[in-house]
């Protein structure tokens, strides 16, 4: 089993090397939305939705390095089952815009559903991170490796 801090090292340098790709599927995700609105409001769901697929394909590297630090099945488990409940998620998420988009579904609607699942995955997360931190006191939580990334980030702006 790996220490926390070593997770937390890895975790932190497999950030470090997907930063740009991150970052540049924002900025075209941004612009695609912005000329995608000017010519027809009605898709702009549509270009959200695929802001979404990338964040997933991180999620899943992130996962799949998650795997690595502990090999209990039920920790493994939970893991997996955090990944799933994303793509699940995105599913639901695509089954909506596509209602939206053949008129099934007025945009309030859209937008509250998407609300209500988005605040479901939210809650989902934060029990599974509890339950996995029960399985593996070592994990590193999601609010862990923001507080991570905020310190990397201040002792960065402190050494300017």
């Amino acid at each position: 089993m790996v220490t926390k801090e070593t997770r937390i090292k890895q975790l932190l340098e497999q950030d470090d090397v997907h930063w740009r790709w991150r970052w540049g599927v924002w900025f075209v995700g941004i612009v695609v939305t912005i000329f995608v609105s000017s010519a027809s409001p009605k898709w702009v769901p549509f270009s959200t939705l695929v802001l979404f697929f990338p964040y997933l394909c991180l999620e899943w590297r992130k996962t799949k390095l998650l795997l690595t630090f502990n090999e209990e099945r039920r920790y493994s488990r939970l893991i997996y089952f955090e990944f799933a409940s994303l793509w699940l998620q995105f599913v639901v998420y695509l089954g909506l815009v596509i209602g939206y988009l053949a008129e099934s579904l007025s945009l309030p609607w859209l937008l509250g559903i998407i609300g209500g699942i988005s605040t479901l995955t939210f809650g989902v997360s934060r029990f599974l991170q509890r339950r996995i931190r029960q399985i593996d006191p070592a994990h590193v939580t999601n609010k862990q490796l923001s507080v991570a990334k905020e310190e990397r980030l201040e002792a960065y702006r402190a050494g300017l």
